[in-house]
């Protein structure tokens, strides 16, 4: 994921080149159909919309348990009632933060059978859902 097509690597693309060489992880195209995400054996966990944040998707009880602690960091955003959170990527702390919630991600999603489309949709999602969702 070049930023500007100089050959530089945004901060998204060096978290999705860190993810996807780990096993069990593929890259694809995110289900509100904006930008790239990175799915751990077909559940969709990570959201790169663009080169400066990642989306994460803990899931409700996850939110619940760590949200006070990852909104004090300064650098996430909780949004209310969702699964997902959202990782501001300025530093290479914060690529490292998203890579490290990569793996809570992972084992939130396994825990939850219906993942991919049982819970709200990511922050880039059209208000009627994720691409493809039901209604």
């Amino acid at each position: 994921m070049a930023a500007d097509g100089s050959g530089a690597t945004s901060p998204a693309g060096l978290v999705a080149d860190r993810l996807d060489a780990w096993p069990g992880i593929s890259k694809v195209r995110a289900d509100c159909g904006v930008g790239l995400a990175l799915a751990a054996e077909g559940i969709q966990i990570i959201h790169l919309h663009s080169g400066d944040e990642a989306e994460l998707r803990l899931t409700r009880p996850v939110v619940d348990r760590l949200g006070e602690a990852l909104a004090g960091s300064g650098r996430v955003t909780v949004h209310p009632d969702g699964d997902w959170i959202t990782v501001r990527l300025d530093t290479d702390s914060d690529v490292a933060l998203v890579v490290s919630l990569a793996s809570v991600a992972i084992k939130a999603g396994a825990g939850d059978a219906a993942a991919p489309r049982s819970r709200t949709p990511c922050g880039a999602a059209p208000a009627g859902g994720p691409a493809g969702s039901p209604s």
